[in-house]
């Protein structure tokens, strides 16, 4: 046998490897390492399309056989901020690099050009994905990225103010019932010791939106529990600002140019709240416009969908945008570009308005060493799908979202929760069974008979049916209410999934 790996070995050195251990066949060698599992023959190999990509190689090995142990053949319809994305093996070679291989802060850029690189390229991305003008290099996730953009939108509104030093007991934040309530929690950690108040704006119940004559009402002043615009008539405090999520928890699609219109409602934009949108999901702006479009001063949101897994629900990926003028309200650290003493292209940190830079005093925020390797993954995703990827990626979404959402309604056995447009995300309502509502003469002996019923529909809350399809390795969504869950669909999600779904489903509400 030869010495040199990369040379393959002759039928005589196989015929030689065989005798010494005792084996006839390569069958019978691999059968000893895999057991039970059958060994894929040349016929099935030569089965193989041509010209299959990644994802559709992995999907076609996953069927061959059910007894193939690749990854989790668990179906995954839950999302509520953290999505069941492909994942293209190359991220993971790359950012295994040892250069790559660490959050920690590149103090050094001259031994960190490569690193800082592929920061400045995430900016990039991200600037043109969200078409704003400023992107910083991360933050933890996109929770703590929107409490950020609060604290943000609160030093923008006391640099316009009288009152120094700023008292902020009288203000109030805006936050549309629609954004997730996980998101709201940090805020109102973040917050907590300034003395704003968190004040919700309510949906309408029909759309699932945020509801505008609410919004208006307490902007102006009109609800006693409410933030107003400064000097108006029954206002009770400043507005710093009015979050809104795109698209919403419930997966509906917002109309911001109406909530736009409504919060930059003054010509002198200094006497504004800042407009503030999130997004946890930011596949959605390859179908829908995204926040720049609409005039955002400032996003936040969690980008955890590009490139990365979703890792238990951490670590995450925050993403962090604003209008150029407030770049220096903005936390954490933004990569610049510049040349070097030899007119070549370099790369540092511009701007690191953090208190590890500057006066604690004086830093706009905190955050330390934070997410650089999830945006470096992000980066290296975004630049192999391509725009037009991109695009494809976020359109498949939508239509697998509602192919689901269909099969599931045409089943009778669930309602929409809102009947507003939505991308890759819908909460629906489990539908009582009719005899739960019909009162006839039979009501004495159904009563009798309710042990044999027990398991079906009409007493089988959310969180329920999400267990038992869990037992079916399918997971269904997330319970809102008793009745009601939100439910996924994303490129990870086949047409057969979507069929398993609603069939399981229907095994279940019948049983």
């Amino acid at each position: 046998m030869n010495d040199f790996r990369y040379f393959p070995n002759s039928k005589k050195d196989i015929a030689k490897l065989y005798r010494i251990l005792g084996i006839k066949d390569k069958k019978e060698l691999f059968g000893k390492i895999l057991g039970d599992i059958p060994l894929m023959d040349c016929d099935v190999l030569k089965a193989i399309p041509k010209g299959l990509d990644e994802e559709a190689l992995y999907r076609f090995f996953l069927d061959i056989d059910s007894n193939i142990p690749v990854k989790s053949r668990t179906a995954v319809f839950a999302g509520g901020g953290i999505y069941n994305h492909f994942v293209p093996t190359a991220i993971d070679a790359l950012t295994s690099r040892s250069e790559f291989y660490t959050p920690y802060t590149p103090y050094q850029p001259e031994v960190s050009q490569g690193t800082l690189f592929a920061l400045f390229e995430f900016q990039s991305f991200i600037a043109e994905i969200l078409d704003m003008d400023v992107v910083n290099a991360s933050m933890y996730d996109g929770a703590e990225s929107l409490a950020e953009a609060v604290l943000a939108a609160m030093r923008l509104s006391s640099a316009n103010r009288v009152d120094i030093p700023v008292n902020h007991n009288n203000d109030t934040i805006l936050i549309s019932d629609g954004v997730n309530p996980r998101c709201v929690s940090v805020i109102k950690t973040f917050a907590g010791g300034t003395g704003v108040k968190i004040v919700k704006v309510k949906l309408n119940s029909r759309t699932g939106q945020t509801d505008i004559e609410d919004l208006k009402q307490k902007l102006a002043g009109g609800n006693s529990n409410g933030g107003g615009r400064s000097g108006s008539a029954g206002g009770v405090g400043v507005t710093p600002a009015v979050v809104v999520q795109q698209p919403n928890y419930f997966g509906v699609i917002e109309d911001l140019e109406v909530i736009e219109r409504s919060v930059h409602y003054n010509s002198n934009s200094a006497d504004n709240p800042s407009f503030i949108v999130s997004s946890t999901e930011p596949f959605s702006f390859g179908v829908i416009n995204p926040p720049g479009y609409y005039n955002a001063d400032i996003f936040a949101g969690e980008g955890n969908s590009f490139g990365n897994y979703m890792n238990f629900g951490g670590p995450l990926l925050g993403l962090f945008a604003a209008k150029k003028e407030y770049v220096r309200q903005m936390p954490g650290r933004i990569v610049g570009k510049t040349k070097d003493g030899k007119n070549r292209d370099a790369y540092a940190f511009i701007l690191s308005t953090r208190e590890q830079h500057i006066r604690r005093g004086a830093a706009t925020s905190n955050i330390c060493t934070n997410s650089s390797l999830n945006a470096v993954r992000a980066a290296i995703y975004l630049s192999l799908c391509s725009k037009s990827g991109f695009k494809e990626i976020a359109s498949l979404n939508l239509k697998l979202a509602h192919i689901l959402r269909d099969r599931l309604l045409s089943s009778g056995l669930f309602e929409p929760l809102y009947e507003g447009d939505f991308f890759n995300e819908f909460s629906l309502k489990l539908k009582r069974n009719a005899n739960n509502h019909n009162h006839n003469h039979n009501h004495n002996q159904n009563k009798n008979h309710k042990n044999k019923n027990n398991n079906n529909n009409k007493n089988m809350t959310a969180s329920e049916f999400i267990e038992k399809m869990a037992e079916r390795n399918i997971i269904a969504g997330i319970a809102l209410s008793e009745s009601s869950l939100l439910i996924t669909a994303t490129e990870n999600n086949s047409l057969s999934d979507i069929e398993k779904y609603a069939e399981n489903a229907k095994e279940v509400l019948n049983a």
